[in-house]
C-alpha cells in the first residue's frame, strides 16, 4: 500500500474508532439523563437512539469529507496528525450539539409535565369549590 492511500486509511480507522466510542458515550449517558423527563423508559430509549443515530450519520459524513481535504504537510504521519486533529474539533461540536438537543428534549418535557400537572391540579380545585 502507498503512503498517501496507509494514511488515508490510517485515519479512516482513527475517526470511525472515535466517532463509534463517543457515539457509545451519548447513548449511555443519554439513556439515564432522557430517562428523568419520558413517562417511559421505551420512549426515552427511542429518542436517545434517534439522536444517536443521527449524530453518528452526521459525524460520519463530515468524517468522510474531511478524509478528502488535502493537507500540505512533510510527510504522511502529519497529514494523519492534522486531519485527526480537525476531526476532534468536529467531534466536540458535533457532542456539544447533540447535548444542546438533549437539555432541549429535556426542557421541552419538563414544561409540558409542569402545564399539566398545573392543569390537573385548577381542575382539582374548581371541582371542590364548586362540586
Amino acid at each position: 500500500m502507498e503512503p498517501g492511500v496507509q494514511s488515508y486509511v490510517v485515519f479512516l480507522v482513527i475517526g470511525v474508532a472515535l466517532v463509534l466510542i463517543d457515539g457509545w458515550f451519548i447513548r449511555r449517558s443519554g439513556a439515564t439523563y432522557l430517562a428523568e423527563v419520558y413517562p417511559t423508559t421505551r420512549i426515552a430509549d427511542s429518542v436517545n437512539r434517534l439522536i444517536t443515530v443521527l449524530f453518528h450519520l452526521s459525524v460520519l459524513g463530515v468524517l468522510a469529507l474531511i478524509s478528502t481535504i488535502e493537507i500540505s504537510t512533510d510527510n504522511a504521519a502529519e497529514a494523519v496528525v492534522a486531519r485527526t486533529g480537525v476531526m476532534l474539533l468536529v467531534l466536540a461540536v458535533a457532542h456539544g450539539i447533540t447535548l444542546w438537543v438533549m437539555a432541549r428534549l429535556r426542557s421541552r418535557q419538563r414544561e409540558q409535565q409542569l402545564k399539566d400537572e398545573l392543569t390537573a391540579r385548577t381542575e382539582e380545585r374548581m371541582e371542590q369549590r364548586h362540586p
